[in-house]
């Protein structure tokens, strides 16, 4: 083979590995480049600092979507919970307050990223549980990919989050 064909056929295969979804040059993105876009829930389990599981949510078929933009979030994972008797959400009973208070967890807000860290850290500006309200959560990120995301939020109680999300854009 001539120079010229050697180094036509060393430049084409460079561009087609680069292109290529799993290679190490398509994923030199940063983190934050990763995050952005919509993710819908494929599970969420919180650990108590015992070992033990219990929901992140009461109720049963939890769906779940978060969205990143270049600088907000919005969050929410919310379980199926039988219709309001009165079809108004200003008329409910004692028993669908208690369900959707314990099926309902959902905010948003500003977020930073720690590339060193490999980790995100929420700014809440709201949220339906009013505590979170203005408060900075951190999460650690275990692994992201083109079509997955996995997390895990360790929290003051001393119980841990752990998430699971597929990529839908």
């Amino acid at each position: 083979m001539d120079r010229r064909r050697i180094l036509r056929l060393s430049a084409i295969t460079a561009l087609g590995l680069a292109l290529l979804p799993g290679s190490a040059i398509a994923q030199q993105r940063t983190l934050k480049e990763q995050l952005v876009g919509t993710w819908s829930l494929v599970s969420v389990e919180t650990v108590r600092k015992d070992g033990t599981k219990v929901p992140f949510v009461e109720g049963p078929d939890i769906k779940g979507i978060q969205i990143f933009t270049d600088k907000h979030f919005s969050f929410q994972v919310i379980s199926n919970f039988p219709k309001l008797a009165s079809g108004n959400r200003l008329n409910t009973t004692p028993e669908e307050n208690k369900a959707v208070a314990h099926g309902v967890q959902s905010y948003f807000g500003t977020y930073t990223v720690n590339e060193a860290e490999r980790s995100w850290t929420s700014h809440t500006i709201r949220g339906s549980q009013p505590n979170q309200n203005g408060t900075e959560t951190k999460r650690t990120i275990t692994s992201i990919g083109s079509t997955e995301l996995r997390y895990s939020t360790p929290l003051a109680s001393g119980n841990t989050n752990i998430f699971v999300w597929k990529r839908e854009d």
